[in-house]
Parts: structure tokens; sequence; C-alpha cells
């Protein structure tokens, strides 16, 4: 009894670890954003890039260094034009992570930090850009229910997956 009680336990606290059983491959690498429209948050290193033709209020680059502080690099352009750079914390990361039955196999490297740009002419915000890092795509088999939500074999990129996922949702 006392090795069956064992044995029940040991499985549910693999299961319980962080819910991915299988076998899979994911990379992952940069992901860039940009939008003419951005919404500026009060937080450092917060927006929002809502959709071209979004109509959002558009902040003057005054208002940005008022409520981000000076950006942490400015790169003067021939076109007239500023990009003013922040730095948003940690690495963007390129590699492959590989998942055998419940153990992850990172093999990734750092190539650049994340940073969040604005376009400036005339102190004007014309554009912002989001860069950072994001699983690409992958390949797997087994229950993997914090990135796919489920038990299944598939291929395929992360935003598939997410706009097929906010699909059903709706």
């Amino acid at each position: 009894m006392r090795q069956t009680f064992s044995t029940i336990l040991s499985i549910t606290a693999v299961f319980a670890l962080h819910g991915c059983v299988g076998l899979g491959a994911w990379t992952l690498g940069t992901r860039t954003e940009s939008s003419d429209h951005p919404k500026i948050d009060q937080a450092r290193g917060a927006i929002d890039l809502p959709k071209a033709g979004t109509e959002t209020d558009l902040k003057t680059a005054k208002e940005l260094r008022t409520q981000w502080g000076e950006p942490d690099h400015i790169e003067s352009r021939e076109d007239g034009k500023e990009e003013w750079i922040y730095k948003t914390g940690g690495l963007r990361w390129s590699g492959m992570v590989l998942y055998l039955v419940i153990v992850p196999l990172p093999a990734m490297v750092p190539v650049g930090t994340q940073y969040v740009s604005f376009l400036v002419h005339d102190g004007r915000i014309e554009q912002a850009t989001r860069r950072d890092w994001a699983f690409k795509a992958g390949a797997y088999c087994g229950f993997f229910g914090m990135m796919y939500g489920g038990l299944g074999c598939g291929t395929g990129t992360f935003e598939e997956k997410q706009s097929s996922a906010a699909g059903l949702e709706k």
C-alpha cells in the first residue's frame, strides 16, 4: 500500500510541476513591433501598439521626456529625425528549447537588450517600436496546457496558435 501511495504521489507531483508532459522543440528570437499611433503609459517602457488607423492620443517628445525621463540613447538620423531609445530591462534571446517528457532543455544565447524606441521629428513622436524576444515556432506532441492549451500534437508559430485561441474565446 505504501509503495502505491508513493507512486501516485510521485506521478501527481510530476504533473503539477508546470503542466507540460511530452516532446517538443521551440525556436526563439527577436520580435519587433511598430506603430504610428502608440499609446504611451506612465510607466517607463510600457506602451500599447495598436493597429494602424487606430485613433489614439499621440504624445509629444516633451511629454515623453517628462513621463519616462531622459532616453538611454539618442541617435540622430540624416533626415533630421531622432530615434530615442529606452531600455526596458532584460536581454533578447535567440536559440531553441527542447522539451523531453517533463524537462525543458534551453539552448539560448543573448543577442541584445530589450528596448522601446521612438522616432521623433519636430518635437512629435512619429512612430514607436518595441524590440524584445519571443517564442517563434515549434513542434510538440503531448500535453502542453500552458503553451497550446491541451493534449495533442502539432506544429506552427506562436502567433498562429494565439490568434486561433483568441478566435475560440470570442
